[in-house]
């Protein structure tokens, strides 16, 4: 009985893991809606066996997708990947490699390129000014967003707002 219930619990795993990536925490908790009482723990660790479930990997591809696509400084996803109970030091390594493809200046740059679209990039103060609110939300600090915008950010706007005017 235990067999069929594991078997049951794989193809489910399976079908799950099919359309996206689950950290470990977040595929035991999918999969105990259909365990019931039955331990997920040996299931779990086949899947790792079969290299179908590992969150060092998770946590690379979360991180990369959301730094590089999304906009998402690097802290902002640590926080996010804590949230999906991912262990410290995987978070730790898969940020470090995708800091080693892309700082924060490259990542704001591109990623202000893309949001502000066919208006191209803000040239006046209150639209720099919700670019930068934006950019904040996203995880980023203002000294850096200013560093990174100062090649697109009129340089007279540039100065008020490094004075506070």
């Amino acid at each position: 009985m235990d067999a069929e219930i594991d078997r049951m619990l794989l193809r489910k795993a399976g079908a799950l893991l099919a359309r996206r990536a689950y950290s470990r925490f977040e595929l035991h908790k999918k999969l105990s809606a259909f365990a019931g009482e039955h331990p997920l723990e040996s299931v779990l660790d086949r899947l790792e066996q079969l290299k179908l479930l590992n969150d060092a990997d998770y946590a690379y591809n979360f991180a990369f997708r959301r730094i590089r696509q999304q906009g998402w400084s690097p802290e902002k996803v640590r926080r996010a990947l804590l949230q999906h109970h991912v262990e410290q030091t995987s978070i730790e390594i898969a940020l470090q490699k995708v800091r080693n493809e892309f700082d924060d200046a490259s990542i704001i740059r591109e990623y202000a390129k893309r949001h502000c679209g066919k208006k191209g990039l803000p040239a006046d103060m209150k639209g720099v000014r919700k670019l930068i609110a934006h950019l904040r939300n996203r995880g980023f600090d203002e000294e850096t967003i200013l560093g990174a915008l100062g090649e697109f950010i009129p340089a007279e706007i540039l100065r008020r707002l490094e004075s506070g005017d």
